[in-house]
């Protein structure tokens, strides 16, 4: 087998890890291995245009994102439709999909999977023509609590932890109505996800039905429960059996449109888009090759 040529694309300000060896980790490993290799941190700015660019100079066969799940989406974004696999470096507060794929976040470990490289193929999912999601979407408690912690600006998994707290005291519930190939329905509901991926970056299941590569996303509702109910519905999550609760309900499609009453927060991926009123998800089956242990 050829020698992977491999692009690393760094996120410098994800998470909360100290990143300053990083290079020389990636650097080590690469020529330890004769891999060629080039390295490039994201900004900020024109992050998706850089990206595309270092891909038409560099033609590498595999793209790292090295940051959390909005970097991952962000570079398998420029890969769509390409042959070229994403590897994921995870360094973020919360990274969902290396968690789904219960990929290393050691370094050492993880830069190993390079070297004969394990593959799976899934889908993706578009969000009203604009934006990619990989993992999960979200309207209404999650999307809200993200938009709480980057106010806080905090960064890692305590400031994490304290928006959640915040948040939960404050929960509240909106109204939805949700259009599927075959459905509609309405719901009031504190959160709607609309899933690729089976649980957040904290191992919470929010999508027992998952399967990445069928062509279907999945609807999930949380219903208002009162707070004695928390803790029964939090082990539901995490043994994977929420269907079993009567706060939750699931639809599986590959093209779903969901309005709200009022508007509510969108998140894709861990990134914050905006407040909205409509959101319309549709499948890109087989959308992008991922590498995997």
């Amino acid at each position: 087998m050829s020698k992977a040529s491999i692009l690393f694309v760094i996120n410098p300000i994800s998470g909360a890890s100290d990143k300053d060896d990083l290079d020389r980790v990636i650097a080590r490993f690469c020529e330890r291995n004769e891999l060629s290799f080039d390295i490039m941190k994201t900004t900020g700015e024109s992050d998706a245009q850089n990206i595309r660019e270092a891909i038409d100079q560099y033609q590498p066969s595999i793209v790292v994102a090295g940051g959390g799940d909005g970097t991952v989406t962000l570079v398998a974004e420029q890969l769509i439709g390409s042959t070229r696999m994403l590897a994921i470096l995870p360094l973020g507060s919360a990274n969902g999909l290396a968690s789904e794929f219960e990929i290393p976040e050691e370094w050492d470990r993880n830069l190993k999977l390079l070297l004969d490289p394990k593959t799976i193929t899934i889908d993706a999912i578009r969000i009203n023509d604009e934006h990619l999601s990989l993992h999960l979407c979200d309207l209404g408690f999650n999307a809200d609590l993200i938009k709480e912690f980057e106010r806080e600006g905090q960064r890692g998994k305590l400031g994490y932890a304290r928006s959640f707290v915040k948040k939960m005291a404050n929960r509240r519930a909106g109204r939805f109505r949700i259009v599927t190939e075959s459905t509609s329905s309405r719901h009031k509901a504190e959160m709607v996800v609309i899933a690729n991926a089976s649980r957040y970056g904290t191992g919470a299941v929010v999508n027992p039905r998952c399967d990445l590569s069928d062509g279907l996303l999945e609807v999930c509702v949380f219903k208002p429960l009162p707070w004695y109910k928390l803790l029964a519905l939090t082990w539901h999550s995490f043994v994977g059996e929420l269907e079993d609760s009567e706060y939750f309900a699931i639809y599986q499609t590959s093209e779903v449109t969901i309005t709200t009453q009022k508007p509510e927060t969108l998140q894709v991926d861990g990134e914050v888009i905006d407040a909205v009123t409509e959101v319309h998800a549709k499948v890109i089956k087989g959308a992008i090759t991922i590498v995997v242990p």
